[in-house]
């Protein structure tokens, strides 16, 4: 098979690298497109066929933009160009023509790519970037399946899922009833898990040591050499960012509350909020703080709204979105290194737009609403809405809810047994995880059209 991977630069093409060169081996055609210049002649070296899209930009053209707009929006499955770049932090405060003719730009760079590798199978890795979400419209035109790298808590944490980045993880006749061996599996599973008590992600975090000082000053070297117009290689705006951070990470500890032990709550894990799940896929859901403001009134007389920010958003959310968060009176937000596992314990419900945390919630047993269809949901065993205006009824709802316990344990078999092993390069960069992420892209790559998610 032959397998096109699309990265940025730096160690995301490297550790991509390692993948394809396990997929190699194993007898595969391997191609790379990446935005960096410096990437892309690394994995030259290392004997891959690798495109730097600068390059291949300057050399395609740009053409006449307003005619390969209307060929672009005609040809791809997309209601418009700014469709494809709206979410693209490159793209949040520049012009509209720059944007347009980037997009341009890269699809007819993409396109070239495409026309030469001539994949059969894309793996994009997921994020809001123009080069990510370009090939991803290439490849649906083409129908060349396209895998999707997402992280979940089971034992094989891999969720691949071809085509689409938002669909359940299973169909309802998967969702069946187990044997004696099958419920053992889960309920260990669960014992697991809720003894390790320990969180999914490691905590966004701004230490000051001699390898971070190495890489800021290599990334200063290729931004004023090699990789001069690489859009994402800003090296002081990320030196600049990650002082900002640390400072907003102390400003806020005003802001944090402790929990009063008396008063019930409903637990609202917070999402980061330039998340893809966010941006791109459920956008309806971008204003958190007006979602929140709706679940605690909704709330009866006495219960609170229990907010965590995500573990990768401390010192990113700005003192004015914490304060606002605050202003309902039944509100608290508690401190970002506060457990979630406790939090799930000692509320009485959870309330989600798409978080994990939900996921995490069944397996305590508690009732647990989704406002942002998140993989789990509709399958009965969560309280779901497809509206914000359902939340007024909804919420009191929650609070009398009960999920089947027997339900939950069928969902997540089916759950466990549709995942592999392996994780994304943002989880796990070791040459471990490499080999099994090549296995099971290449396990996942040639099973039947039929499993497609989409």
């Amino acid at each position: 098979m032959r397998f096109l991977f699309t990265t940025l630069q730096t160690y995301e093409s490297e550790f991509y690298g390692r993948v394809g060169a396990e997929l190699a081996r194993r007898g595969h055609e391997v191609a790379h497109v990446t935005v960096s210049r410096a990437a892309a002649q690394e994995l030259r070296e290392r004997g891959f066929t690798a495109y730097a899209l600068p390059d291949l930009i300057a050399d395609v053209g740009t053409g006449d933009v307003p005619s390969e707009v209307a060929r672009i929006e005609s040809t791809y499955p997309l209601p418009h160009i700014r469709d494809v770049y709206y979410a693209d932090r490159v793209c949040r405060e520049a012009a509209e023509d720059f944007c347009v003719r980037r997009t341009v730009e890269h699809f007819r760079a993409l396109e070239r790519v495409f026309d030469e590798v001539r994949p059969d199978v894309l793996v994009p890795e997921v994020g809001n970037e123009t080069i990510r979400v370009a090939a991803h419209q290439l490849a649906l035109a083409r129908r060349i399946p396209v895998l999707f790298l997402m992280y979940t808590i089971f034992p094989n944490p891999l969720r691949l899922y071809v085509d689409t980045l938002h669909a359940p993880i299973v169909s309802e006749e998967e969702v069946r009833p187990l044997t004696p061996e099958e419920h053992d599996e889960v309920e260990s599973f669960r014992r697991a898990f809720i003894e390790r008590a320990q969180p999914i992600r490691a905590y966004h975090r701004w230490p000051i040591e001699w390898r971070r000082a190495k890489l800021f000053a290599g990334h200063v070297q290729r931004r004023l050499t090699i990789d001069r117009d690489n859009d994402y290689l800003q090296p002081a705006k990320l030196l600049w960012r990650n002082v900002a951070e640390t400072a907003r990470g102390k400003l806020a500890q005003p802001f944090y509350d402790d929990l009063e032990p008396a008063r019930p709550f409903v637990y609202f894990p917070l999402h980061v909020t330039d998340d893809y799940k966010i941006l791109k896929v459920i956008p309806h859901c971008v204003d958190q703080t007006s979602i929140v403001e709706q679940v605690a009134d909704a709330l009866p007389v006495g219960h609170d709204v229990v907010l965590k920010e995500h573990p990768m958003s401390v010192g990113r959310n700005s003192l004015r979105l914490l304060r606002r968060l605050r202003t309902r009176k039944n509100v608290r937000l508690v401190p970002p290194r506060t457990s979630t596992h406790e939090l799930i314990q000692r509320a009485e419900a959870v309330a989600v737009i798409s978080s994990t945390v939900g996921l995490e919630a069944l397996l305590y047993e508690k009732p647990v609403l989704t406002i942002g269809q998140p993989f789990y949901s509709g399958f009965g065993i969560t309280l779901d809405v497809d509206s914000f205006r359902e939340l007024r009824a909804a919420v009191p709802e929650l609070l009398r809810f009960r999920p089947d316990p027997e339900r939950i344990r069928r969902f997540l078999h089916a759950a466990m047994q549709a995942c592999y092993p392996g994780a994304p390069v943002l989880v796990d960069r070791s040459e471990e995880n490499a080999v099994a992420l090549a296995d099971s892209i290449e396990r996942r790559a040639t099973a039947p059209l039929a499993e497609r998610t989409a």
